[in-house]
């Protein structure tokens, strides 16, 4: 049943959904936008779906629609495309729900940079930039799995989704002006493939942990396997990663190998709860780490600097012309994070091409230039 409140349509069965998906298919464009509450679990436990095409507005209760699955042939289909803003989040919720991950993605927020507007602008912002509108945000942190939403909440949820279709079609006239749409495409799908990336591989997760890098290698590989039983641990018992033991912790027990629970208890700041819960599996599982040689490891690459910081100095100069003379946010072009990367993976690894971030849209931009520094610089640095 579905059904028409206040100018959008609500979704409460099944049937409903399948019929509207059918629907969704025939169209070119479509808003979409998730509710969904993650204060005590691992994974986002979804509260609203909005999607808004050329018609309205309509609102999926998952509370009541349990099975999402079908919304997978909608999110996969290449020929549609799917406005977002900031999407990481709702791109991980859809994918947990359906199984699939969200392709063809206009993400309303990759476009404000590519167009002067600045990197990671908020949602509220662009659209009172963009369209004037003021965005009531009071809703924000509501409770969106609780019963029954209030008129206010459904009106929030359901704006978010409209002024999506009408940002899309004002970025989307500019990005065009400038010989940039497929550009933001491009961006959306680079990052699409390096999320499914990090998932597909929780034995590379390690290799975020900041600071790791001083472990001597053997307390390396030991930290790897901590985090890869952590992880999946916090998935097992859908709880949040800090509540089974924090990534500074992970570091100090690779470190220092405790024994016993006593000696866990003497690290600072460690919830009891985890200790209660979980110490004595994180004792067992250091004994197993420690015995497990086989496993594939790679070291944590150390910061860059001395010679390699002037080299990402070069490389920053570089981004900060590209921006002026484009438009296009410099973090957009190139974050630090993203320079220091391009650095190790050249100068420290020895490899003749720039990471993958570079293969698509920055190419034409920036690759020659990075290269000939990278390349030529490296040994007058």
């Amino acid at each position: 049943m579905s059904e028409n409140v206040g100018g959008f349509e609500l979704i409460n069965d099944q049937k409903a959904l399948e019929d509207q998906i059918e629907v969704w298919l025939t169209e070119d464009v479509l808003a979409i936008d998730t509710e969904f509450m993650r204060t005590n679990t691992y994974y986002a436990k979804p509260g609203l779906i909005q999607i808004a095409d050329s018609k309205g507005v309509y609102i999926i209760d998952p509370l009541l629609v349990t099975n999402l699955k079908p919304l997978a042939a909608l999110l996969s289909a290449p020929d549609i495309v799917k406005i977002m803003h900031a999407m990481s989040e709702d791109i991980e919720l859809l994918y947990h729900a359906t199984g699939v991950l969200t392709q063809s993605v206009f993400d309303t927020q990759i476009a404000a940079a590519f167009l002067g507007y600045g990197a990671s602008l908020g949602y509220q912002s662009l659209v009172s930039e963009v369209l004037g509108y003021p965005v009531d945000k009071s809703e924000t942190r509501s409770d969106w799995l609780k019963r029954p939403l209030t008129d206010k909440q459904l009106e929030y949820a359901a704006k978010d989704a409209e002024y999506l279709i009408l940002l899309h079609k004002k970025l989307e006239a500019a990005l065009i002006e400038k010989d940039l749409l497929n550009a933001v495409f491009d961006e959306a799908a680079c990052i699409l493939v390096q999320t499914k990336r990090s998932w597909d591989q929780p034995e590379n997760a390690y290799l975020k942990l900041r600071g790791a890098y001083e472990l001597p290698l053997d307390r390396q590989k030991v930290l790897q396997g901590l985090v890869i039983w952590r992880d999946q641990k916090a998935q097992t018992d859908d709880v949040p990663k800090p509540w089974v033991f924090g990534d500074k912790h992970l570091i100090q027990f690779a470190e220092y190998i405790p024994t016993s629970i006593n000696q866990i208890k003497n690290i600072k700041e460690i919830k009891p709860k985890s200790i209660r819960l979980y110490g004595e599996g994180l004792l067992n599982e250091l004994e197993s780490v420690q015995k497990d040689v086989g496993r594939d490891f790679v070291a944590i690459d150390y910061p860059v600097k001395g010679d390699e910081l002037q080299l990402y100095k070069k490389l920053k100069e570089i981004v900060s012309d590209v921006a002026e003379n484009t438009g296009i946010a410099a973090q957009s072009l190139g974050s630090r994070k993203m320079l220091e990367k391009a650095v190790m993976h050249v100068v420290r690894h020895n490899n003749s091409e720039l990471p993958f971030e570079f293969s698509g849209w920055r190419k034409s931009l920036m690759a020659d230039r990075f290269l000939s520094i990278l390349k030529n610089d490296a040994d007058k640095v």
